[in-house]
Formats: structure tokens, C-alpha cells, sequence
């Protein structure tokens, strides 16, 4: 059985440390539900269900990947301000500069790599998504309305008029069944990729990492 998680057995005193990993608990989620849409099992939640499940995923991932990483390099009593700094790091950053952080500057990261440009894409809709704002938008209404006294006065041949709003999709209805099984792919050579062999200690050049 593989195990769950980093122990670290002090021999000379009374306290020892674990790292627990969970990323199992979100992959396994994940599988569940891309067969789900793969078989077109769909509901109108589960694409944003689905995609909101890729970048907690990614991110959790990431961010235990530095925490194994912190404890093996700094050790317990001196990792966890190196592992914040490195956790800071914004979103895209992160997934960037894993290699190169994990490796000491080994190796880096294939930006060219089609899962890497995917995960890219990934992020960047999940901040939209995420982060959603409105803001007023104009558009071309000519009235041309006169102001006298207080009062608007329209010109009697302007009883009707004609007027178009261009409103542009919302970021969460651009989520169809292809970009989140693509989402998913990636996130599965991602793991086969980069974090399998980050926590066995194997990593090396293939798809998505080159050497420095």
C-alpha cells in the first residue's frame, strides 16, 4: 500500500512529526467525476463542480510537493518559514517554478509543454472565475435630450429608438465537456509528470521538464 504520508521518528526525544498526504482524497474525486462527464452523466453544476475540483487539485498538490520538499531540505524545526515563501508564491508561479525549486536548479519547467500551456489556461480562467467583478459598461444610446430649466425635453422624432447591448458571455458558461476533459488530462500528466516523481525522489527530464 502506498503510504500516506512523511514520517519523520525523532530518536532522542519525545516528539516526532508526520506530513499527511491527501491528494489522493482529491484525485480520486476527480476520476469520479471526469468519467462522469466523459459518459455525459452532466448536470448543469458539474462542469463548474468539475473545474473548481481541477484547481483545488492542482493547487493542493503543489503546495504539498513544497511542503515534502521544505521538510527533506530544512528539516522539521526550520522548514516552515522556507515552505510559506514558497506557498506564496502566486498560482501560475508556482506551477512554473516547481522544478526548478524542488531539483535546486536542476531542471525547469517545459512551458512549451501542451499540459503545461493547459494548466496555464486553467489557472487563469479559475481567477476569472473566481474573481468575477461587473463594472458599468457603455453603450450608444443618442437621445441628444436638451436640459432647460430643470427639465429634459426630447425632440418629438425621437419617440422610439433603436439600441443594441453587446453582453458577452460569462467566464463560468465558457465551461464545456471538452475544456474540462482537457483540464483533466493535464492535470494527469501533471501528476504522472511532476508529482510522482517529486515525492519518490525521481524526478527527471521528460514532457513537461527540461534540464537547466
Amino acid at each position: 500500500m502506498k503510504p500516506k504520508s512523511k514520517l519523520l521518528i525523532n530518536l532522542t526525544g519525545d516528539k516526532s512529526y508526520y506530513l499527511w498526504n491527501g491528494t489522493d482524497s482529491y484525485y480520486d474525486k476527480l476520476r469520479s467525476a471526469y468519467m462522469d462527464i466523459k459518459n455525459d452523466n452532466i448536470s448543469d453544476y458539474l462542469l463548474f463542480g468539475f473545474f473548481t475540483l481541477c484547481s483545488a487539485t492542482l493547487e493542493y498538490s503543489l503546495n504539498y510537493i513544497l511542503a515534502d520538499y521544505s521538510v527533506d531540505k530544512f528539516g522539521p524545526e526550520n522548514y516552515k518559514s522556507y515552505c510559506r515563501e514558497y506557498i506564496g508564491l502566486s498560482f501560475r508561479n508556482k506551477l512554473l517554478m516547481i522544478p526548478h525549486i524542488i531539483s535546486d536548479g536542476k531542471y525547469q519547467m517545459n512551458d512549451e509543454a501542451t499540459s503545461f500551456k493547459t494548466l496555464e489556461e486553467l489557472i487563469i480562467l479559475r481567477n476569472k472565475i473566481m474573481h468575477n467583478k461587473e463594472f458599468l459598461k457603455e453603450f450608444d444610446l443618442p437621445i441628444n435630450g436638451e436640459l432647460l430649466e430643470d427639465k429634459v425635453y426630447i425632440p418629438l422624432d425621437k419617440s422610439k429608438w433603436d439600441f443594441k447591448i453587446n453582453i458577452a458571455d460569462n467566464y463560468i458558461d465558457t465551461l464545456t465537456k471538452e475544456k474540462c476533459l482537457k483540464f483533466g488530462d493535464a492535470l494527469g500528466e501533471f501528476k504522472k509528470y511532476i508529482m510522482t516523481p517529486a515525492l519518490s525522489k525521481k524526478l527527471n527530464v521528460n514532457e513537461m521538464i527540461l534540464k537547466h
